[in-house]
């Protein structure tokens, strides 16, 4: 048996492969809520017809029709396979609510963590080799293909990993984010071994080598066996800074929103700044 295992490193995108990147983001959240709302509207309205007729509402991965020259040209700047994980990942948010495993697939934001999911087709991993030593320390990210370049984005691996099938580039209050998995090679014992090997202590043998934690507000998290774990002095010197740096931050936003609604015009450059701000703010503590 053999578990997964997740890697999140940040990775570093010129402002012009940013730019695509937030295309591409857009486009396949187009194509997923494009799928909900078809969904929403087959169920609230047009159920009652299609039971009379024999079909059913379809729950399947086809997107072509949500590209059109006129209103929709803009999803003409994503690589066919952006559109089509869009239209995946709906069908698999689908396969999980059939399984018990989750509600129906839901209509995704504009705000919070945004991410694109991007199979083999779309990125590669090309290693770096020193040219002293003929050592390979790392690896390349090679993100688009012919019609759609990218080009090579910088990535801070603090871990060794294996190349993935598939990837998401993802963004949060301005920072970005390589995520993947791998299998863990490293082999877990099967069930039966496992409780063949517990059944060799005692209880109290058990309960003296298990933990259980809870979180907390005032104790971070605090153990089974009346342990209490805290931050650092230097942790809470700079999350008080950080509060007080969010209290600004909303202050001033509040601020530039009432002089945008005055001037009645739409919020400018520097509220959508004090906005990355305030989210960067809340980073440390999260």
């Amino acid at each position: 048996m053999q578990t997964q295992t997740g890697f999140r490193f940040r990775c570093y995108p010129t402002p012009a492969q940013a730019q695509i990147l937030l295309r591409w983001i857009g486009c396949q959240r187009f194509i997923y809520n494009a799928k909900v709302t078809e969904d929403r509207y087959y169920r609230k309205f047009a159920r009652k017809a299609l039971d009379l007729t024999g079909f059913y509402p379809p729950v399947d991965q086809q997107y072509s029709r949500y590209i059109d020259p006129v209103f929709t040209p803009w999803l003409k700047e994503a690589p066919s396979q952006v559109l089509r994980n869009g239209a995946v990942r709906w069908r698999q948010a689908y396969a999980r609510y059939f399984k018990g495993l989750g509600g129906r697939p839901v209509i995704k934001k504009k705000t919070g963590r945004q991410a694109v999911w991007l199979t083999s087709e779309l990125f590669a991993f090309h290693p770096m080799m020193d040219t002293k030593t003929g050592e390979i320390f790392g690896n390349r990210l090679t993100v688009g293909n012919k019609k759609f370049p990218v080009g090579d984005i910088l990535f801070q691996a603090h871990k060794d990993y294996r190349i993935p099938n598939s990837i998401r580039i993802g963004v949060e209050a301005g920072q970005w984010f390589l995520s993947f998995s791998n299998e863990d090679v490293s082999q877990v014992p099967d069930e039966a071994d496992t409780m063949e090997w517990l059944r060799k202590f005692s209880e109290k043998e058990l309960l003296a080598r298990t933990f259980g934690g809870d979180r907390g507000v005032e104790i971070p998290l605090a153990g089974n066996h009346g342990e209490a774990f805290d931050f650092d002095p230097v942790q809470k010197e700079r999350m008080e800074k950080k509060v007080r740096q969010t209290k600004r931050y909303q202050r001033q936003m509040a601020r530039q929103r009432t002089r945008a609604v005055q001037g009645k015009r739409p919020t400018g450059a520097n509220y959508r700044k004090t906005k990355k701000r305030l989210a960067t703010s809340h980073q440390y503590g999260k």
